[in-house]
């Protein structure tokens, strides 16, 4: 028969919101203070620049994109302009990131659908996107999060590292956007207000100090509410302890 919870059950959910509720607040106040400054986080760019951006992003760090993305959205502002680019011309802009020509024509193709099927502009649902040459899960749902404000949550290898060592969860399957239980946590885990911030905030956090070698764990803001940061610092005391 069911029932009531027990008042170890309350009491350990109760201290998981608690943590949440924290963690969401750390996060948040780390972000303001000392996340990175990149130009598609700027209010007003248009949500053609930021999916670019986005696809741009895919596999590639943000601080080789940065360079790269105000040269091709000031050649190519539209989609119909992106959908007429030369192919060699959009290559060369693209060579500093690798997979140059894999890369424009997945642009081109994106923009000529945009331009063809959607009038030109971007489709808001995470379900229209996902129907877009070259948009993935992370994409599309960054999209639908920065262009239109929905509130979706993204993972990528920086946030499923820290997430992990957060809470204890086993390792993620090699394809992220499979990860089921990590994307469930990763909504839940968002506040229903400034919810890109608070991704915003994860992304650098794992790009800055929880690097996946030698993490900063003393200069995070999250060292208190981290399972992996409070096991290296029990070591670390115990170390200290034989030492002297």
């Amino acid at each position: 028969m069911g029932g009531l919870p027990s008042r170890h059950a309350r009491s350990s959910e109760e201290r998981e919101r608690k943590r949440v509720w924290a963690l969401r607040r750390a996060l948040l106040r780390w972000g303001d203070a000392r996340g990175r400054r990149f130009f598609w986080r700027n209010p007003g760019m248009s949500p053609f620049a930021i999916l670019v951006v986005e696809i741009l992003l895919t596999k590639t760090r943000a601080e080789i994109v940065a360079p790269i993305a105000p040269l091709l959205l000031a050649r190519y502002p539209t989609p119909s302009a992106l959908a007429r680019a030369n192919p060699r011309t959009l290559e060369r802009i693209l060579y500093p990131l690798g997979l140059h020509r894999k890369r424009a024509r997945q642009l081109i193709a994106c923009a000529a659908a945009l331009a063809h099927e959607h009038g030109g502009e971007v489709p808001t649902s995470v379900e229209a996107l996902l129907k877009l040459p070259a948009v993935g899960r992370y994409a599309a749902n960054a999209v639908a999060s920065v262009a239109f404000g929905q509130r979706r949550s993204v993972i990528d290898a920086n946030i499923a590292r820290i997430y992990g060592r957060v809470f204890s969860l086993a390792p993620p399957p090699p394809r992220l956007s499979s990860a089921h239980d990590l994307w469930v946590l990763a909504t839940r885990l968002l506040p229903r207000k400034r919810s890109k911030e608070f991704t915003w905030a994860v992304l650098d956090l794992g790009g800055t100090v929880c690097a996946a070698r030698n993490p900063a764990c003393p200069s995070c803001p999250l060292s208190r509410l981290c399972d992996y940061g409070a096991t290296r610092a029990e070591i670390a005391r115990v170390r200290r302890k034989v030492v002297a």
